[in-house]
């Protein structure tokens, strides 16, 4: 049995310490935006724990693949059901509607996909789900793109897997890769111009909601440079964190398969 890398190690605590952080410091947020003196280590902690468990779905394999394949069909399906009979039904029938969608998905995963295919899903396909999703993340967050950073960890880690059986063919695992997480920050950029384009036609609310939020009051042209610039750092990032997480996690899913036929 050989020893991990140490340069492994290193990379796996990092990428195994970005949820926890992440969600430790949503925490912190939540509770210092609502002036819960006493809960900022709770709700801290509760980050933490979260964070944990995020890891334990995105980087256990068995869990991960479990995970992944039982939900992107049917959460999509009662998303879409649920918001198209909304606009023509009331609030409960919509719900319902939606629970039928989710119902429809679990029968279809079920019908029409097995999961030894999962890895092997057209790359088109793939961007659909992964586009809709991101919007989706986008929504649920009022159209604040940050939180879709977290959608990078999960491709790169599905990418990590799916290039596994073309290990040897160091090209075009290479290749893959770099297109995986080209198309995330793609995805990232799209998803930010379009929630920019938004914040921009109405910028004195959202200036004043900033100001609201942070206490800081900025000038037009400030709030121009701040979404530009943070619109290139989300991108950039997304890139280079989607590729680190399939890079490492190929590494680690490799070590792994030695320590089994060694």
């Amino acid at each position: 049995m050989t020893a991990m890398n140490r340069m492994l190690k290193i990379k796996l605590y990092l990428l195994f310490a970005i949820f926890p952080t992440a969600f430790a410091l949503i925490g912190w947020l939540i509770a210092w935006y609502n002036q819960l003196e006493k809960m900022y280590v709770p709700f801290l902690l509760i980050g933490i724990l979260l964070g944990l468990f995020m890891n334990l779905i995105c980087y256990s394999r068995k869990v991960f693949t479990i995970a992944l394949f039982y939900t992107p069909l049917p959460l999509a399906l009662f998303m879409l059901s649920w918001w198209i009979a909304d606009v023509f039904t009331s609030a409960t029938v919509s719900l319902v509607v939606g629970f039928v969608g989710l119902g429809i998905g679990f029968w279809l995963n079920k019908e029409l996909v097995l999961p030894f295919q999962f890895y092997k899903i057209k790359k088109r396909i793939l961007a659909v789900v992964y586009f809709f999703f991101s919007i989706a993340c986008a929504g649920f967050f009022l159209g604040i793109p940050v939180f879709n950073i977290f959608l990078g960890l999960l491709a790169g880690n599905y990418l990590s897997i799916r290039v596994m059986s073309n290990y040897g063919r160091i090209n075009y695992v290479a290749k893959s890769l770099r297109q995986g997480s080209l198309f995330t920050a793609f995805t990232i950029l799209v998803i930010t111009t379009i929630s920019s384009i938004g914040a921009i036609s109405d910028s004195q609310n959202t200036i004043k909601l900033i100001g609201m939020v942070s206490g800081i009051m900025l000038s037009e042209q400030q709030f121009l440079i701040l979404i530009v610039a943070g619109g290139i750092l989300l991108t950039i990032t997304q890139y280079f964190i989607t590729l680190f997480t399939a890079k490492t996690m190929l590494q680690l899913w490799m070590w792994n398969k030695q320590q089994l036929t060694s």
